[in-house]
């Protein structure tokens, strides 16, 4: 499946969770890349979609699966997950730089107890050979992030992220949406 039919399934899975049940919601803005990605929490898993634009490097959308633990026994919540990806790729490079691959990774996210407000996030996916097609040898994306929780059902946050990819065709790998950025997330 090429990317230009792959990416508007994926965005259209965003935006039907998005109108189905309760959920997450988040954005994130740098100087040349923008980032939304969308959640549905199903109770011990959840479902998410997403995608970037970046600029000068290029787009990409993924639907994913997660199974989650929250530890809400004490004032400080654990959350980890751990599932996979299915990610469409654009990399902007003229050429023979587009593929999909399926990601398998998770996420990690502790709220300092003395400070309940503060919490770091985490997430990492990796795709191996055997598991990307077309012309993407293996790829991963990778995001730390520090969050301020301003209200009960929302929070603000400064991230850091960057997706990978090795491409067949190129010597050097592409490095889409390596940088900064400011957002928001809110459940609704």
């Amino acid at each position: 499946m090429s990317i230009k039919k792959l990416l508007p399934v994926v965005l259209g899975a965003a935006v039907s969770m998005q109108v189905s049940a309760a959920n997450t919601i988040e954005g994130s803005l740098s100087n040349d890349a923008v980032k939304v990605d969308v959640s549905s929490d199903q109770g011990t898993y959840f479902l998410d979609a997403g995608g970037m634009y970046h600029s000068d490097d290029g787009k990409y959308g993924y639907i994913g699966a997660h199974i989650e633990d929250k530890d809400l026994s004490q004032d400080y919540p654990v959350q980890i997950g751990i599932g996979g990806r299915l990610l469409a790729v654009d990399a902007d490079l003229n050429g023979d730089d587009t593929g999909t691959a399926v990601g398998l990774g998770g996420f990690y996210r502790y709220t300092f107890p003395q400070a309940n407000r503060f919490s770091v996030y985490g997430s990492a996916h990796y795709a191996p050979n055997v598991l990307s097609f077309q012309n993407i040898d293996n790829m991963y994306q990778a995001e730390i992030r520090g969050e301020y929780r301003t209200l009960r059902n929302a929070l603000v946050f400064i991230r850091y992220g960057l997706t990978n990819v090795d491409l067949d065709s190129y010597s050097r790998d592409a490095e889409m949406n390596k940088s900064f950025g400011i957002g928001i997330s809110a459940t609704f």
